[in-house]
């Protein structure tokens, strides 16, 4: 995987919901501290996988999108080609993440 970007936690629900009608895509989505990723909270393997919440966010919560709330910034993880359909789905919403 490739192309880390990051976005505001309130943004997630419609990238959620991006990623279920375009399944496949292998993608991971983590929770930033400190412009740091601490927690994976859904991902997809790629080709014969849906993307989802991971299990310990399943497990953390009856509601895993609440989740979300404790992280200001998450950080999406994929291959160009994914990266560059989000931001042409979503407009102004990414940005490219911290490195060092």
């Amino acid at each position: 995987m490739t192309a880390p970007l990051t976005f505001a936690s309130e943004t997630f629900e419609p990238i959620y919901s991006w990623f279920e009608q375009h399944a496949g895509m292998a993608v991971e989505v983590w929770g930033l501290e400190n412009d740091r990723a601490v927690a994976l909270l859904a991902y997809c393997n790629g080709p014969q996988d849906e993307f989802g919440w991971s299990d310990w966010t399943r497990a953390a919560n009856e509601d895993p999108s609440e989740i979300c709330g404790l992280f200001e910034r998450l950080q999406l993880v994929a291959e160009d080609a994914v990266t560059m359909q989000l931001t042409a789905a979503f407009p102004g919403v990414f940005a490219a993440a911290a490195t060092g």
